[in-house]
């Protein structure tokens, strides 16, 4: 008997793939069933999950059909770990969603951080320093950075969403940090805002981090050639 995430994070892929339509039917229970082996009852648990995110809906005496456009915030995060790659615009939306989460974020870091914030995000850029040249993983310790910013403002929710748009982007921030001078130079640029924040300054830190994502998407943009 499989369970219920390894089900869960195979039917997700299967049914994205098939691109059904709002109006269209996906396979039914029984299908599912013999095409992943596994038993109605696991299938039934299953798509009861993915109903819960909004991913599909089920239709008394009608059947299973897909509602992707209408997906949870939680599904993202779904899609995120099981390895579901963003199309061009997902991507670029992401990107612009982060991006207006963060700089509000980053005012309230200002006003609202603690010590505690202070010393992991040092701590961050500790770790970070000494993985500059080696093959440490920068991509990672620049998520723990930018969603310590976010912890920052003591609101657990926006810390949540924030780090949903991270994962859905890890393979990209990767690929992004793999060029030493990168590394260098995002390191950089994050111990400038870190010290904006330590001192407070609301507009310093907004301008610095603003610069920061802007570099990073132009150079996504000159390479995808968009």
């Amino acid at each position: 008997m499989k369970e219920q995430h390894v089900l869960v994070a195979e039917l997700v892929p299967f049914l994205l793939s098939r691109g059904y339509g709002p109006n269209e039917r996906a396979p039914s229970e029984r299908e599912l069933a013999e095409r992943f082996q596994a038993g109605r009852p696991q299938i039934r648990e299953a798509l009861s999950v993915l109903e819960a995110l909004r991913l599909i809906e089920r239709r008394p005496k009608s059947g299973i059909y897909m509602t992707p456009e209408s997906a949870s915030i939680e599904a993202l995060r779904l899609f995120a770990e099981v390895g579901i790659p963003l199309t061009r615009d997902e991507l670029s939306q992401t990107v612009e969603v982060r991006r207006i989460q963060e700089l509000e974020a980053i005012r309230l870091a200002c006003r609202r951080h603690r010590a505690e914030n202070i010393a992991a995000l040092q701590a961050c850029l500790g770790d970070w320093e000494e993985a500059i040249t080696g093959e440490g993983p920068v991509a990672e310790l620049d998520r723990a950075f930018h969603c310590g910013l976010v912890k920052a403002t003591q609101n657990t929710v926006l810390l949540r969403l924030v780090d949903i748009f991270y994962l859905m982007t890890a393979r990209r921030a990767e690929y992004f940090f793999r060029s030493p001078d990168r590394r260098k130079q995002s390191y950089v640029q994050h111990q400038q805002i870190f010290e904006a924040v330590l001192r407070r300054d609301e507009e310093r830190a907004v301008e610095l981090l603003d610069a920061h994502l802007e570099s990073a998407n132009t150079y996504w943009q000159d390479l995808l050639g968009s």
